[in-house]
């Protein structure tokens, strides 16, 4: 009714008064439009990526799916380049001549041993490693990993052959281990366990066992190993850390007490002490090690150093090379916070027991088998 002219908008019939205002507004509808149609094309776009994503993977998935299968093939019918059936069944019937061979003479056939470590390690020290500013190494000891025939349940067995290892070299043993000039087997070994218990040591533990561990799969720990040790008149103890000592579950004064073992009586301002004295035998749930010395820091921290059963050969004779890289003695360290089950127990050799001085420890043995560290 003013007689003003009117625009009308083509898109949603708005109707404007200014010419200018209109094209402001039709503009805004067709960017909209124009980002509408974008943002679809591009939805679209990355679903074509997904998808062509997820296709690629599945071809990748089933053909490693059929590669698994060939080469299972392959291996059940000898045409994966390990000698076909025949020389499979040679090698089956070997290991299995070699272990019949090893339990008629209870003599452990020595192909899982590495000698020489101690020595290596030795001159390594010497040479190497600035920020350690001592170290004790227990006196020679070979390592022996576990086998096909004891992988999973013989480390026990195997620690023992270390720390055996170490006492023939020891003529301080000579008399204890008149009997013993090889290292037994693990049957053996077994063998010589329920000879102790008939001895009559470790009643308890014996029972637990059914009083017979030959032939089986059984694992054994501290206990046995003591029983085994002072039937053989030589003089060690157990010692249990049966709680943590330190902050997020570690274990200080295990540390503290191998320091004082190696070094007592082995003190001075050597960097490098080589000791007489034996391996220890280290437990802890489900596994076991042998301690072979000890690291100080020059921040005082302390670091064992472990041989592991369950380190192949392979990777321990690395480290009868003498490397400068500073690499080899990482496979056998341990700081404290590596060790951070609930409860360890060690048994250290100290010495040869007298008949009596036997008699007495089967007594006890009988009544308690542990110290307790507090």
């Amino acid at each position: 009714g003013s007689g003003e002219e009117l625009y009308e908008c083509p898109m949603c019939s708005l109707t404007c008064t200014d010419i200018q205002i209109l094209e402001e507004h039709v503009d805004l509808h067709l960017e909209e439009q124009s980002f509408s149609e974008g943002g679809n094309r591009r939805d679209l776009e990355l679903a074509q990526q997904l998808q062509t994503a997820e296709a690629k993977w599945q071809r990748s998935e089933e053909e490693k799916r059929e590669k698994e299968e060939f080469k299972k093939l392959q291996r059940q019918y000898g045409l994966d380049n390990s000698g076909g059936y025949k020389q499979q069944s040679f090698e089956y019937h070997k290991r299995k001549a070699d272990m019949m061979e090893s339990l008629a003479f209870g003599i452990d056939d020595g192909k899982t041993k590495t000698s020489g470590v101690i020595e290596a390690l030795c001159k390594y020290y010497q040479k190497e490693n600035k920020d350690v500013r001592h170290v004790w190494l227990s006196a020679g000891v070979d390592h022996f990993h576990s086998s096909w025939g004891d992988r999973g349940w013989g480390c026990g067995y195997r620690n023992f052959q270390m720390l055996l290892s170490s006492l023939l070299q020891n003529s301080l043993y000579n008399d204890c281990l008149g009997d013993t000039t090889l290292i037994p087997s693990i049957p053996k070994i077994q063998t010589m366990i329920e000879d102790a218990w008939r001895e009559g040591f470790d009643p308890q533990g014996a029972s637990h066992f059914n009083n017979r561990l030959h032939g089986s799969k059984a694992w054994i720990g501290a206990c046995e190993i003591y029983s085994l040790l002072t039937s053989l008149r030589i003089k060690c103890q157990i010692i249990d850390f049966h709680k943590p000592t330190g902050p997020m579950c570690t274990h200080p004064r295990l540390f503290e007490w191998v320091l004082r073992y190696y070094s007592t009586d082995n003190e001075g301002g050597a960097k490098v002490v080589c000791t007489s004295k034996p391996p220890i035998y280290l437990q802890h749930q489900g596994h076991s090690c042998t301690v072979v010395g000890i690291e100080e820091k020059k921040n005082k921290t302390l670091c064992l150093l472990l041989f592991d059963p369950g380190c192949p050969a392979q990777e321990m004779q690395k480290l009868l090379k003498q490397n400068s890289d500073g690499s080899s003695p990482k496979l056998l360290r341990r700081f404290v916070g590596s060790l951070k089950e609930k409860q360890y127990q060690i048994v250290a050799v100290d010495g040869v027991l007298s008949l009596e001085e036997k008699a007495a420890c089967c007594h006890a043995s009988q009544v308690l088998t542990s110290e307790k560290i507090p």
